[in-house]
């Protein structure tokens, strides 16, 4: 079914109850700007399939649109903490550290080398890589 179909099954009402619900209205104010009971919209909300699927599509509608202008200011944000890092301020430049150790996920990693310091352990390690690899192919064959 296409979404004027779906759209069409909707009331003026539901419709411009979705609306306002999308920019975050309760429904105590939804259902006095639309005209009916408050529980009306509860219901709407929680059991009408066709309202609830709308309404999801409208969120999401508006959800991606706000990610969309945050990308696109991620070059001034990157630009600001290149700034700060350069500061004479050294609490500005601790805090713009942070955020970019955070920012690429290195912020409370442990960054220590790991691994088997003795040649037969590293043998044993290849060597239950290798079977490993074996038996994800026989199981995928």
């Amino acid at each position: 079914m296409a979404k004027g179909d779906k759209t069409r099954q909707l009331t003026v009402e539901q419709l411009n109850a979705i609306d306002l619900l999308v920019q975050g209205k309760s429904d105590r104010e939804t259902a006095e700007a639309v005209g009916v009971a408050r529980q009306t919209v509860t219901e709407w909300r929680n059991g009408n399939p066709a309202f609830m699927a709308e309404l999801n599509r409208r969120r999401q509608e508006v959800w991606g649109a706000q990610v969309e202008r945050l990308r696109n200011l991620v070059g001034q944000a990157v630009t600001v903490l290149e700034e700060h890092l350069a500061s004479s301020d050294p609490r500005l430049r601790q805090a713009a550290a942070l955020h970019i150790l955070r920012a690429v996920g290195l912020y409370g990693t442990d960054l220590r080398p790991t691994g088997p310091v003795e040649p037969e352990d590293v043998a044993a390690e290849l060597a239950g890589q290798e079977q490993n690899r074996k038996l994800l192919r026989m199981l995928a064959g």
